[in-house]
């Protein structure tokens, strides 16, 4: 698997997690809300930094996956310290225990 191919990846993982925690606690106007991700992060504005034809792209998505997903790593292992992990896996929950108090 080349940068590229391991960036889409990433890339698309954040999208996916991304909208999976937006449709879940945010039903409201959750296709705006990922919609407005999608342009932050995979913009037009965004990909304009990057040379054509080089690796910075899978780079940055690498970058952007490994931040998301080490935040995503560290709200576990806190929620395990603090005894709330059922808080963070309960459907009926409609907050992020963290985040207002769930």
């Amino acid at each position: 698997m080349d940068i590229q191919n391991a960036g889409a990846l990433a890339f698309g993982a954040v999208i996916g997690w991304v909208t999976y925690y937006t449709m879940r606690y945010k039903k409201e106007k959750a296709i705006t809300d990922i919609a407005t991700v999608i342009g932050a992060v995979g913009g037009a504005a965004v990909l304009a930094l990057f040379p054509t034809k080089s690796v910075l792209f899978g780079w940055y998505a690498l970058g952007l996956g490994a931040g998301f997903f080490l935040y995503v790593l560290i709200l576990l292992l806190i929620a395990l310290a603090h005894g709330k992990l059922g808080a963070l896996v309960d459907p009926d929950k409609n907050q992020n225990p963290f985040m207002g108090g769930g």
